[in-house]
């Protein structure tokens, strides 16, 4: 089974590379100044590399090629990798992070009113430009991705989630960033630490919302989600034009990784054109002549199937030409 060039590796590596010294910075900066938005945000930092973490060992582990075990790949166990990451983020991301702020309303803190208040908003300020540029690369790799297909259809149809994993995660990371500076800024502006723990649940939110998509999008996929009813269309054109085949009884498509589908179909070839007519007329002349019929009529039968075997194998190239995302067919004659 041939692999395209992923780009999703280049975004994951540098998600966790960027990730990585952000979660140090930013566990610093909650040590200085006990604010729960930049416990929010050194939460949210950790649980992104963990989780992307997981997004690289799916791209690893999925490109385990057909085995006994495995007849199809492993490939999809990609989209397994990132429903665990997606898990993940629910409960570390928006557990954890909404929990701590929360419990910040009820026990209000005095990270306002510290001398190096400033020091968690520099810490910020470098990760909203380090999140930017990581969230830039995965919009760049997304784009590339895309095609004519609006950003939706991408996200909710699209057969490989872990570019939208990362687009997602940094998205939101930006604006959580922007959430948490606005709220040690009021904080500190107001004298008052409700602005600092509702930043902290409102990022908790976010990554809520992010893992219930994550994971809907993954799940879709692990329980043999078909291609788009445009692809699809194409796919039933395309055959029902090939010069041997009389009309398509049925299509189904499964992903099985990205860039990798499986075509199941059941077709109907043209009579007339799958046999060749003047042998039969040569083999209908020999039996008028007196020559043993059952030999005769056994040899045209083995002729039929070779020429609809080899029909099959033709058409099957075909469709690889054109579709070369298909990379298992099974055509059933009808």
């Amino acid at each position: 089974m041939q692999h395209s060039k992923d780009d999703s590796i280049v975004v994951v590596l540098s998600a966790i590379c960027g990730n990585l010294l952000l979660t140090i910075a930013k566990f610093f900066g909650w040590l200085i100044s006990g604010s729960p938005s930049m416990m929010a945000e050194a939460i949210h930092s950790f649980a992104d590399t963990a989780n992307q973490g997981l997004l690289y060992v799916g791209i690893k582990h999925g490109r385990s090629g057909p085995s006994r075990e495995f007849p199809w790949g492993q490939s999809s166990s990609r989209y397994l990798w990132n429903l665990i990451s997606a898990v993940g983020i629910f409960f570390i991301g928006f557990g954890v992070t909404t929990y701590h702020g929360v419990s910040s309303l009820f026990k209000p803190h005095e990270a306002f009113l510290s001398e190096l208040y400033w020091l968690p908003i520099a810490i910020l300020t470098l990760s909203f430009f380090v999140e930017g540029c990581v969230l830039v690369i995965a919009y760049k790799k997304m784009k590339m991705k895309q095609g004519k297909r609006s950003l939706k259809d991408t996200i909710l149809s699209g057969d490989d989630p872990t570019i939208v994993a990362v687009l997602l995660e940094d998205s939101i990371a930006v604006v959580g960033v922007a959430i948490a500076l606005a709220g040690l800024w009021l904080s500190h502006l107001y004298q008052s630490s409700l602005p600092d723990a509702i930043a902290s649940i409102i990022i908790g939110m976010l990554l809520g919302v992010m893992a219930v998509l994550l994971a809907f999008v993954n799940g879709r996929l692990l329980i043999g989600m078909a291609v788009s009813e445009a692809k699809e269309k194409d796919l039933r054109q395309f055959i029902e034009v090939y010069p041997s085949v009389e009309k398509v009884i049925s299509l189904k498509t499964q992903i099985l990784g990205p860039n990798q589908v499986k075509l199941t179909a059941e077709i109907e070839f043209h009579g007339g054109i799958m046999f060749d007519r003047k042998q039969v007329e040569a083999d209908a002349e020999l039996i008028r002549e007196g020559e043993e019929p059952l030999p005769i009529l056994v040899d045209t039968i083995e002729r039929t199937v070779r020429v609809v075997g080899n029909e099959i194998n033709k058409l099957e190239t075909a469709i690889r030409e054109r579709f070369p995302e298909i990379s298992s067919i099974s055509l059933e004659v009808y």
